[in-house]
């Protein structure tokens, strides 16, 4: 309880803090160039285009920020990472039994917890963009770069909420609450991520303070239903949205877009889709077998307080006792132990997914065009 209180007194000052910088960064850029920038939405401060013009500071922290800390860099990074995992955890291990079974045992722990990041992370790529189509709110910004004789609408149509700001929230939240890496600096960076993105979004003129506030708290809660619902809850949810955004993006009139388009919402929903995918393939793979099918009635934060992430028994590991009582055989092979081979069929059939969606994007495959 005391934990909580200290992250939401953390949040809520650094958001005041957010705030004041952006209305006097908007104060001074009002005048001259600002004039190149206009309302989409009223002149209310919460609902207000912020976008800075001339670029400045806080410009400057925006543009570094959005290269790390997005969507699409967090759900590559977090699969990258898993693909990865075995030769990080196995390449240099004794060949011990006792050793490999410690070994694998960890490589599943961190591999399910990836595996639920990812999952939250795909609300932002599915969710997310389905929550544009019912709330069908426009993003705050039309600039001009010749003077006011032309305007054009900055980002794709909708922005509420900001699937940027959730992202950077379950990040934020997740490095605080359940990150491998436990410790004050973990919680230092994941207190200072969640203003950091929300105040990039707005200075770059892609959402209103409104939008980031709803998508961070959106990012918040949904980390904390997620990690707290039971396992199965990843499949029923995943489901949900799959279905709700399908349906939603394609009955929507007002999406008619261009070929070539990077603002195509239906191809930034189907490369979600392909991670979602992923998600289900390699933690079905887990938990739909005898030995783990019994955990998939609890939250992965009670799998991870009792310790039975990643449990492996004795007999799982195949050392021949035979002939070497003490050390597995040196052909050891890492591939089958980690399950590898299966990573790659999931890893291909979301890369398949995935290049889909770039026909959506470049082609208009499904999708209504001007």
């Amino acid at each position: 309880m005391k934990k909580s209180a200290c992250w939401f007194l953390s949040i809520a000052l650094l958001v005041l803090i957010f705030c004041v910088f952006v209305r006097a960064a908007s104060s001074s850029s009002d005048l001259g160039e600002k004039s190149y920038c206009i309302n989409e939405l009223d002149s209310s401060f919460i609902n207000k285009c912020h976008r800075q013009v001339p670029s400045n500071f806080l410009t400057m922290l925006a543009n570094f920020a959005v290269q790390w800390i997005n969507p699409r860099t967090l759900a590559i990074s977090a699969v990258f990472f898993l693909i990865i995992l075995p030769i990080l955890q196995f390449a240099s291990i004794r060949r011990e039994s006792g050793v490999v079974q410690h070994v694998l045992s960890k490589f599943l722990h961190n591999k399910i917890v990836i595996l639920n990041f990812l999952h939250r992370v795909c609300y932002t790529l599915v969710l997310d963009v389905a929550l544009y189509a019912v709330f069908r709110q426009m993003r705050p910004c039309s600039c001009t770069t010749d003077g006011g004789k032309t305007f054009q609408h900055f980002g794709s149509r909708y922005g509420m909420p900001s699937g940027d700001a959730m992202s950077g929230a379950i990040f934020g939240i997740f490095l605080f609450d359940i990150a491998p890496y436990h410790g004050w600096i973990a919680r230092a960076i994941g207190i200072i991520v969640i203003p950091l993105i929300c105040l990039e979004r707005v200075v770059l003129g892609y959402h209103t303070i409104a939008q980031v506030t709803v998508g961070s708290s959106l990012g918040i809660l949904l980390h904390y239903y997620s990690s707290r619902a039971p396992q199965f809850m990843i499949f029923i949810d995943g489901v949900i949205q799959i279905i709700a955004g399908a349906v939603l993006l394609q009955v929507d009139p007002s999406l008619i877009y261009e070929k070539d388009s990077m603002n195509n919402l239906f191809s930034w929903y189907v490369w979600g889709v392909s991670f979602q995918i992923y998600v289900f393939m390699e933690i079905g793979r887990y938990y739909f077998n005898k030995k783990n099918i019994q955990k998939i009635r609890f939250s992965l934060q009670h799998l991870i307080t009792t310790k039975q992430i990643g449990e492996v028994a004795e007999h799982s590991i195949d050392v021949d006792h035979e002939k070497d009582s003490k050390h597995l055989n040196a052909q050891m092979d890492v591939t089958r132990l980690t399950d590898f081979g299966f990573t790659c069929i999931s890893f291909t059939l979301m890369l398949l997914v995935n290049f889909f969606s770039t026909g959506i994007g470049q082609e208009g495959w499904l999708t209504k065009i001007h």
